[in-house]
């Protein structure tokens, strides 16, 4: 009877040690990876074949391009190439043939598509006429767009029949994603000087997939005094500055508060408060202009001094003060 058992453990280990010598590599069993995993047109891409079940250092890899070879060996894992068509698809391929004569065959397609990333500050004060870009403080808000060239059989696909999956700082922004939504909008926190948006943008079919990435930095608010001519009105060309003349009959000085948040400085949580040589005045109507006028005969000097801030938020909140005489 011992014998007997023996002979059955020896000859189902043979056996099964057979079964496993050639059993089948399935597809699933080797990954293919690329780098970047959106690769813009003209960037150079690397392709990587991993596996925890094939031993793909004695296997003979053969790399293809649209069906066309473009190199082999063995052991060649992986395989550098570059992108070098705008809106168009890429079919890389990897053949792999195993010591035990398995064929596997791995291939994925690289959609290569611009996509522009616009940012704006979406809720900043600049004043009138202000040729520059408006920047967002802290606790300010950013828009960003993403428009996408992503080509369909016989002309461009538009932007709102797309999917958008946007993240910000790496966390999925569900509510603003999915079909048509190519913009983003979000606030800073005040814990954060830098923020990162991203966003994923495929076809119906989800063929086609780009990526872009827009690096976000806040900034600290500044205000500028100008004078106001009861003729020529605001003087927004020139700032004033230190020692400028008051003039006996009076002048009208604008404090504008760049890179505020809100837009609207008449925000009620948006206070302006001035100072002449050290007194507080009363808030003037509207609150960002100041009325002066020297006593008759007077001569001197005088220190005009705001202060603005945005009671709903941490920072932002700044002092200004120029020097006059009159």
């Amino acid at each position: 009877m011992l014998r007997k058992n023996i002979i059955l453990i020896i000859i189902f280990t043979i056996a099964s040690a057979g079964f496993f010598a050639n059993a089948q590599v399935r597809d699933t069993d080797i990954v293919l990876t690329i780098t970047p995993e959106y690769p813009s047109p003209n960037q150079d891409v690397n392709a990587t074949l991993n596996s925890y079940s094939v031993d793909l250092n004695k296997a003979n890899i053969t790399w293809l391009i649209n069906n066309e070879e473009k190199t082999n060996g063995i052991g060649k894992k992986s395989f550098s190439f570059k992108i070098t068509n705008s809106n168009s698809s890429t079919i890389l391929s990897a053949i792999i043939n195993t010591v035990d004569g398995q064929n596997i065959s791995k291939s994925i397609t690289i959609s290569s598509t611009d996509i522009d990333m616009l940012w704006e500050a979406y809720d900043t004060y600049v004043p009138p006429f202000y040729k520059g870009k408006a920047l967002a403080p802290s606790q300010g808000y950013f828009k960003i767009v993403a428009m996408p060239s992503i080509m369909g059989q016989t002309e461009k696909t538009n932007m709102r029949n797309l999917s958008y999956t946007w993240k910000k700082d790496s966390s999925v922004q569900t509510g603003s994603s999915g079909w048509g939504k190519n913009y983003l909008i979000f606030r800073n926190s005040y814990l954060d000087r830098e923020n990162t948006a991203e966003v994923i943008v495929s076809d119906i079919l989800g063929k086609t997939n780009t990526y872009g990435k827009v690096t976000l930095n806040t900034t600290n608010p500044k205000i500028l005094f100008y004078k106001n001519n009861p003729s020529l009105g605001v003087g927004w060309e020139t700032a004033l500055t230190d020692g400028f003349t008051i003039n006996s009959n009076g002048e009208t000085i604008i404090a504008e508060p760049y890179f505020f948040s809100p837009k609207d400085i008449n925000y009620s949580g948006l206070t302006f408060d001035w100072f002449l040589n050290g007194t507080k005045t009363e808030t003037p109507n509207p609150k960002n202009i100041l009325s002066i006028k020297p006593d008759t005969g007077q001569s001197g000097e005088a220190i005009i001094k705001i202060i603005i801030n945005n009671t709903e938020t941490l920072f932002q909140s700044m002092t200004k003060q120029i020097n006059a005489s009159f």
